[in-house]
């Protein structure tokens, strides 16, 4: 029987991502009949090949002339991997790619000429184009242009036929062979051996099931590893050297105390908290708030600036096939010789001065995507409740008055769980709002009559209300009470814990903000608090790596050159633009996601993990590309830009019934169910007087003397307990030696 007609979208899709299987067709014959199928069965693509008559592929793209052109293809496939890079230009990459300026009105090299200069592209091309100019007439009008821009000079034609010889050479083999993935694995490999080179890899698990079990067949958890190697930022001419890094420079407490934001609250830290004040009540109220400040002179509330990355597009190439796990010892070391010995083919004698071991292992950049992740979870820890303690200040209280689902009371998904805790803490900032309403005689019950209480507020008295929220809730005395207070019984126990709730959002708030932004001065100040928040809930590795983190940009560990190369680099840019900043493990993480559907959608009893890796993992990139310029071409015009629904309704409900008690100020003191544990204080006492001891002895390397590490309990670390006497409020008896803030008494706080 017929198989039913596919458009030309839907075979690229499959062909280019599995490599002809799912009965598309393995053999040249059958995949140039479905080709031809697919494009005459579109009458827009005719019309568009038509509109560029110079491909040459209208009207003669036939089922036979299709089959002989990716037969010969695949007949010449040696041609792809003869353009060996031995030469002398090979050397010289070593050394570093030097950027020469260009005039304005010229062509400025694209990346991948700088990188493969030794690549014959034009003769490439000339031998893929005698083979096959009916695919290559049809690549060339995907490839080329539509609108000619007048702002800039026009395009090098040579450029987009340098791309459709890369893309020919990947896309017409039946199967990942060596030739199709010839020119991936230059890719990689030059990319590896720039001095500016940065790697990315993780682990990757799948559980792969069997239809049929046997003795030697059964299912089995999968674990391998995936990874990027992309063009750092920020890095030296001369790459990094091991003479940038002095690793005998040990972290003191002084190092965290007077670090911006851990310990003291200066300036800053109040410009920031005004902005996400002003930013949540602009959520729930955007267009009163936004016709304030639009008959105004002062402006509205701005995040500070303290460090940012220049602009930059980042370029990253998947590594090939890693099947080994990463989360092992003996697998650690065989990813390393895998990507820096097989896929880069660097020689030993790269590793005597370059900057490669720290640590007594390889220098990581910061792993941003997963300290949020932790940090959501830390939130859980310290906010969850439960049944008995379900005050309105905690989670579990929040989940079930907006009938929110699947979110566990322990490691919940990152997605729902982050727009549960940003949710919440709006809807706390606008219940500190109500509370001020409600002085001045307005009923907050309604939406409507909050909207025109504030859009008829003057910009000053606006300011004025957000700096009362911001004293009330958001200074240290808020998150730490007197001495006095708790003595005469007169702390308010569920304020308090929605003004550490708050305070600790800040932070992650902070954190996203300048991953987004590309401010590494914001994301410095929030590594020192995370030693003492991580500490304080029992979370030691992750306490032990922003402490490692915190000495390499914050001590002379490193000098200035290593410690932006370092924070520099946790970042990258796919899009250029100031907004569209992301951390490098995320990025990991999508490619992640694409294999995973990839195994959800086609896995087979012939096609599993390592088919997968071995056909799709270098190729998968290139696949990609042609198949959203096939689709820009060709496919229907729809706007594919996800719709995130508003959370008004839902923050002015919760800050209403918050409003209503829970969040208001009880000056006599008040009992409460549930009280937020004061991690701040738990971790900075762990951290000076045991763990900094227990770290220095690990990362310190003195070659005059041996470090010992003193005797550590062997107890595991537990999740945390609310009711655990290691997560209650520091006794005022330990409290002797700080001020009312929990710093020691010689430090005064800003």
């Amino acid at each position: 029987m017929r198989k039913k007609d596919i458009t030309l979208r839907e075979f690229i899709l499959v062909y280019a991502t599995t490599q002809g299987s799912g009965g598309y067709g393995a053999r040249p014959a059958t995949r140039a009949k479905r080709l031809a199928e697919a494009i005459y069965g579109q009458p827009q693509v005719l019309d568009a090949l038509r509109e560029h008559p110079e491909s040459g592929a209208a009207g003669v793209v036939t089922v036979k002339s299709l089959r002989k052109e990716m037969k010969a293809l695949e007949e010449a496939g040696d041609m792809f991997g003869t353009y060996q890079v031995n030469d002398p230009q090979e050397k010289s990459s070593h050394a570093g790619i030097i950027w020469e300026e260009q005039p304005q009105d010229s062509q400025t090299p694209e990346d991948y000429e700088h990188i493969l200069g030794g690549m014959q592209f034009g003769q490439l091309y000339e031998e893929a184009h005698t083979r096959a100019p009916l695919l290559c007439g049809l690549l060339d009008s995907l490839m080329a242009p539509k609108i000619q821009r007048k702002d800039r000079p026009p395009r090098d034609p040579s450029k987009f036929n340098h791309r459709t010889a890369m893309i020919t050479s990947i896309l017409c083999y039946s199967r990942a062979s060596d030739g199709s993935n010839k020119f991936p694995r230059v890719f990689v490999r030059r990319y590896g051996q720039q001095l500016d080179a940065c790697v990315v890899y993780d682990n990757f698990d799948y559980r792969e099931g069997v239809k049929h079990q046997l003795i030697s067949n059964h299912a089995e958890m999968r674990s391998v590893t995936t990874g990027k190697v992309f063009r750092g930022a920020d890095i030296p001419p001369g790459g990094l050297r091991k003479s940038m890094l002095n690793r005998e420079v040990p972290l003191v407490i002084e190092d965290l105390l007077y670090s911006p934001g851990a310990a003291l609250y200066d300036e800053t830290a109040a410009e920031i908290d005004t902005y996400f004040i002003a930013e949540a009540i602009r959520t729930a109220y955007p267009k009163s708030v936004k016709s304030i400040f639009a008959k105004s002179d002062n402006p509205f509330p701005a995040m500070p600036t303290v460090e940012l990355l220049e602009l930059r597009r980042t370029d990253s190439k998947t590594l090939g096939p890693i099947l080994f796990n990463e989360g092992t010892l003996d697998g650690s070391y065989e990813v390393v010789e895998s990507i820096y010995k097989h896929q880069f083919q660097l020689d030993d004698t790269e590793f005597d001065n370059r900057l490669f071991l720290t640590k007594d292992w390889l220098i990581g950049v910061a792993g941003l995507f997963h300290l949020r992740m932790n940090f959501l979870w830390l939130m859980q820890k310290t906010h969850y409740g439960n049944m008995e303690q379900q005050d309105p200040s905690t989670l579990y209280h929040n989940i079930n008055f907006w009938g929110r689902k699947n979110i566990p009371a322990d490691r919940a998904a990152f997605q729902v769980l982050e727009e549960l805790v940003l949710h919440s803490f709006d809807a706390r900032v606008v219940g500190l709002l109500y509370t001020r309403l409600e002085q001045r005689g307005i009923d907050t019950s309604g939406q409507e009559e909050v909207d025109d209480s504030i859009g008829k507020m003057h910009a000053r008295g606006f300011m004025e209300v957000v700096e009362d929220i911001r004293k009330s809730a958001f200074e240290p005395q808020a998150w730490r009470p007197s001495k006095e207070k708790y003595a005469n019984n007169m702390v308010d126990e569920e304020f308090l814990s929605h003004a550490r709730y708050l305070q600790q959002m800040v932070v992650y708030k902070t954190l996203k903000y300048g991953i987004k932004n590309g401010d590494i001065g914001l994301i410095d100040r929030v590594i020192g608090v995370c030693c003492f928040y991580f500490e304080g809930t029992g979370q030691s590795n992750y306490a032990f790596e922003m402490l490692y983190l915190k000495r390499l940009i914050s001590t002379k560990a490193c000098n200035q050159e290593l410690r932006r190369a370092i924070l520099s680099n946790g970042l990258v840019n796919l899009h250029g633009r100031r907004d569209t900043w992301q951390e490098v493990d995320r990025s990991l993480e999508y490619l992640n996601l694409e294999l995973k559907r990839e195994l959800w959608a086609r896995r087979t009893s012939t096609f599993g993990l390592d088919a997968l890796f071995k056909t799709t993992s270098l190729t998968a990139e290139y696949t990609v590309c042609l198949r959203k310029a096939i689709e820009k071409a060709f496919a229907r015009k729809d706007n594919s830009k996800h719709a995130v629904p508003s959370p008004v309704d839902d923050i002015h409900t919760l800050a209403f019934e918050l409003a209503c008690d829970s969040i208001k100020i009880y000056g006599s003191g008040r009992k409460a169910r549930h009280q937020a544990p004061d991690i701040h204080s738990i971790g900075l006492e762990r951290v000076a007087t045991q763990k900094l001891e227990v770290f220095n002895a690990k990362v310190v390397r003195d070659e005059d003397r041996i470090l010992v590490p003193p005797d550590e309990r062997r107890g595991a670390t537990a999740d945390l307990d609310p009711n655990s006497d290691t997560m209650a409020i520091l006794p005022l008896e330990d409290r002797d030696e700080t001020n009312e803030w929990g710093l020691p008494s010689d430090i005064e706080s800003e």
